[in-house]
């Protein structure tokens, strides 16, 4: 049997224990709340805990939140008690809290555990106790060529990489079981320009309301915590221009300003160097792998007969799938095509900043650096890969795709490199985002933008760090002195010599919720695009800068690599701890079409589940035992004593087109109970009973297939 290497464990799902019953959850349930106006979404999670052990447990549970997400609250309500958070330096917010557990009392502690992953500690919890947690946070949203998706990220799938080097500390790793389940509510409010938007969702089925001053949208039955829930707004017209300010408490503005470069500039005539990137690690297999071989051929299909090209797939290593730089040839074209439908999701880990950075390399022989599309899940631990990739040069156009793919990773790196990205869900259309993308490729580069405000600009602050390109919004922050009258100039320089300009008045922006005592809301958004900026630049003084940056998040009240959010609740004498709660982690539940665990199909979400049980069960290509091993594959099959009759029948079985991983567990689920005892221990044996009910239960007609062909190849009892 194969096994996952020592790095690869990390991230693994564990599935000791796993096997029998499990103490009742301590996340007791998830209620998420949107409301997107114009082109800013409000979110509100609310998260409700319960101790169910007998002893004070310190719950600890590292959760996704969207990329470019502000937080704009945090409060919780502890019995009578009503708590409001605060932010404080993070080693002040660390030992605060410590000393607080270990005094008896009880403590929240959020902490931003990494780029769109944030661990919230609540310490001291009683038996029988219940916290609710409350976040408020704001983002900006964008258009892309006609089309807002609106992606709420519900699970952290397991990563490829060692957490330790990407900054997480040990019980801020996420960790995942096959059998946890958890599940949320969830509804949107639409309103604004986008109340008579086409609305559709690629994840859930939805329920839509129209009301007179919006719309209302439901998810049918609530739903699991295995993906992302995604919205998808389409207007005949993106959402127009529009500058708005805020005075700032001792004088000056704040001035956002959102626009769409206009659209329909013709594609650039000159030869472009298209080079692809592929995932082909095993957290690709199932949708996320058929997805990447879709995205390939519409690739291939969009390519000029003046422009080069070159594939390459990765995972542990990286391969060519073509010459390091072709020419769009009919048969160059041919052979590409046969390449990519061998694809598989057979190459192991995800080694993608290797890659990225050895395509990143190559040129066209003009000397064109190109530009990369790297089609990928983006599940890895790297937060320095967007540094590298920067320094590389080159611009990086991103599709990832599957139910939760590392969104943050993928945003961040397009953005610094001055790409875009796109984000396709098992049954979307990903033509249609290929598509967008060669739009992008093959317009005119944008060499100059420059913007003129009505006052002398004190700060200029990029909220989203992409390329510019025609359709897509472009959002700009800006700190402004000695204000005048007048408009918002937006000057655009294309290569090709042309200059597009658009005027805009600025309008006070009016009842904004999220403003504190001498900050308003737009100060906060602005702030917490330069913190994020801040994140990625190493050309400054490292301590001067980090006390700098510490003081504007403590000011602004903002979550930051440098700040962390605390909350104390004094107690009684006789309420108080020893101080040393037991740690009970969150599990993840694994996500939809990890590994290929579950999916979409028709749109529709299914998994699989045991009849009457409370856990969700996911999984099917993990029945493996508990260090980590890879599932069966036919050939390991003689290694755990399967008859070579046996072996053999079932190889005709997947030659017909049945799946290999789940013929096999069938099989030995089948020889189990014909009292053949494959070379299993105790647990394994246990598992693959477990997980083969559930398989049957899936696919009935799979299972009676593979039991028929034991049956027969099985010499008869005396």
């Amino acid at each position: 049997m194969n096994m996952l290497s020592s790095r690869d464990r990390a991230s693994a799902p564990s599935l000791v224990g796993c096997i029998p019953d499990m103490p009742p959850p301590v996340l007791e349930g998830v209620s998420l709340k949107a409301v997107l106006e114009d082109l800013l979404a409000n979110v509100e999670v609310h998260q409700t805990f319960r101790n169910r052990h007998h002893g004070p447990i310190e719950a600890v549970y590292t959760f996704p939140v969207p990329h470019g997400a502000t937080l704009l609250s945090f409060t919780a309500k502890l019995g009578r008690r009503e708590l409001a958070g605060r932010i404080l330096p993070a080693a002040e917010a660390e030992d605060d809290y410590e000393e607080a557990v270990t005094s008896g009392d009880a403590a929240i502690l959020l902490q931003e555990a990494s780029p769109g992953m944030y661990t919230v500690n609540v310490g001291n919890l009683l038996p029988d106790e219940k916290v609710e947690l409350t976040y408020r946070y704001a983002q900006l949203q964008h258009w892309q060529s006609g089309a807002l998706r609106f992606a709420l990220p519900t699970v952290i799938a397991p990563r490829y990489g060692d957490p330790a080097k990407a900054g997480l500390e040990g019980h801020q790793v996420p960790e995942h079981d096959m059998f946890a389940h958890h599940s949320a509510e969830f509804s949107a409010g639409i309103r604004g320009v986008l109340q008579d938007a086409e609305i559709t969702c690629p994840t859930h089925g939805i329920v839509i309301e129209r009301q007179a001053d919006g719309a209302v949208v439901r998810l049918e039955g609530g739903c699991a915590m295995d993906r992302d829930i995604v919205l998808v707004l389409k207007r005949a017209q993106a959402t127009p221009a529009l500058a708005l300010f805020e005075d700032m408490e001792g004088g000056g503005r704040t001035a956002l300003l959102t626009f769409v470069p206009e659209t329909g500039r013709p594609t650039s005539p000159e030869s472009r160097f298209v080079k692809v990137l592929v995932d082909c690690s095993g957290s690709m297999q199932g949708d996320s792998i058929g997805q990447a071989r879709v995205a390939l051929r519409r690739i291939l299909d969009s390519l000029r007969p003046q422009d080069y090209f070159s594939i390459m797939a990765f995972g542990s290593t990286h391969r060519y799938l073509t010459p390091e730089c072709a020419a769009c040839t009919p048969e160059a074209l041919k052979a590409a095509r046969e390449a990519v439908a061998k694809l598989d999701a057979d190459l192991g880990g995800t080694e993608l900043r290797a890659a990225l950075l050895a395509l990143m390399k190559v040129r066209a022989p003009g000397g064109d650096k190109g530009d990369v599309l790297l089609v990928t899940d983006g599940e890895t631990f790297d937060d320095n890969l967007t540094k590298a990739a920067a320094k590389a040069g080159g611009r990086v156009f991103t599709v990832g795709v599957g139910c939760a793919p590392g969104a943050s990773l993928l945003e961040r790196l397009s953005e610094q490199t001055k790409g875009a990205a796109e984000f396709v869900t098992p049954g979307d259309d990903i033509a249609g985002r290929i598509h967008r993308h060669f739009q992008r490729l093959y317009q005119p580069r944008v060499v100059d933008l420059a913007i003129r405000w009505p006052g002398r600009v004190v700060r200029e602050q990029r909220a989203r760090e992409g390329g510019v390109f025609a359709g897509d919004t472009v959002h700009i922050m800006a700190q402004l002195a000695d204000v005048t009258a007048g408009d918002v100039v937006i000057g655009c320089r294309l290569e090709d010599g042309t200059v597009l300009e658009t005027r805009v008045a600025l309008r006070r922006l009016e009842g904004a919720a999220g403003a504190l005592p001498g900050v308003g809301f737009l100060e906060r958004l602005m702030a917490a695009a330069e913190l994020e900026a801040a994140r990625l630049d190493t050309g400054r003084d490292a301590s001067a800068e980090v006390a700098r940056l510490t003081a504007l998040a403590v000011r602004c009240q903002l979550m930051s690599p440098w700040t962390s959010c605390l909350m104390v609740a004094l107690r009684d004498w006789n309420e108080k701890t020893d101080g040393m709660p037991d740690l009970v982690k969150v599990p993840q539940m694994l996500a939809a079409g990890w590994q290929g665990n579950g999916g979409l199909r028709h749109d529709v979400c299914f998994c699989m589940s045991a009849p009457q049980s409370a856990h969700h069960v996911v999984g099917m290509r993990l029945y493996a035992d508990s260090v980590g091993a890879a599932p069966w594959g036919l050939d390991d099959l003689p290694g755990l004593g399967v008859p070579g009759a046996v072996v053999d029948a079932l190889r005709r079985l997947v030659d017909g087109g049945d799946d290999e991983s789940l013929v096999c567990l069938l099989a030995l689920h089948a020889l189990l109970k014909a009292k053949v005892k494959p070379a299993l221990d105790r647990e394994q044996a246990r598992l693959v009973r477990r997980l083969a009910k559930l398989a049957a239960a899936n696919d009935p007609a799979l299972a009676h297939r593979v039991a028929a062909v034991v049956a027969s190849a099985l010499p008869a009892a005396p």
